[in-house]
């Protein structure tokens, strides 16, 4: 048994110090990006896949922008990033990945009017009555009606004849008058 030990202990030693190296690189990383920096850098995910330019960064999440017309805006978990080199800030993120952080910004405001209108998590905001300027006001309910009156900067995209905020049901409250 001693003998095996030291023919695989060696190896498995090895394979350990590695594996500590690579965790212990994983954490420096993480740990040693300074998020102030990263504003205004490129965004990568796998494959050199273009995420667009770092917008804002906030405790759970990369916010970056692509195109310069029909612009997409990307919200990426910081738990996704891998390292920032001083120019690029890496993603562990796939083409097909991204999709899902994709949020385009490019809403046709005039064909929102009697859609549904959703939340974070699916949270049903009502049916959008009235568009203006800065706000969207949505009608939920038949007998008990709540009125939000959600700014338009919270809207995310228009798909599926729904359009999606970056709304909690919490946060909701906050803009529900009656």
């Amino acid at each position: 048994m001693l003998r095996e030990w030291k023919l695989v202990g060696p190896c498995a030693i090895a394979g350990l110090q590695s594996l500590n190296q690579m965790l212990l690189y994983q954490f420096y990383m993480n740990e040693t990006i300074n998020w102030d920096k990263v504003i205004k850098k490129e965004a990568r995910g796998l494959d050199d896949y273009d995420l667009g330019e770092v917008q804002e960064v906030n405790e759970d999440t990369v916010i970056t922008k692509k195109g310069v017309v029909d612009k997409d805006k990307f919200y990426l978990p910081r738990n996704k990033v891998n390292r920032f080199d001083g120019d690029k800030l890496w993603f562990e993120v796939s083409k097909d990945e991204a999709h899902a952080y994709k949020h385009s910004e490019t809403i046709n405001w005039d064909k929102v009017i009697k859609k549904e209108a959703r939340g974070l998590d699916d949270y049903d905001l009502g049916e959008v009555q009235e568009v203006n300027e800065d706000t969207v006001i949505t009608k939920k309910g038949v007998v008990d009606k709540d009125k939000f009156y959600l700014p338009r900067s919270k809207a995310l995209r228009f798909e599926e004849d729904k359009l999606w905020f970056e709304v909690s049901k919490d946060e909701a409250k906050a803009y529900k008058h009656d």
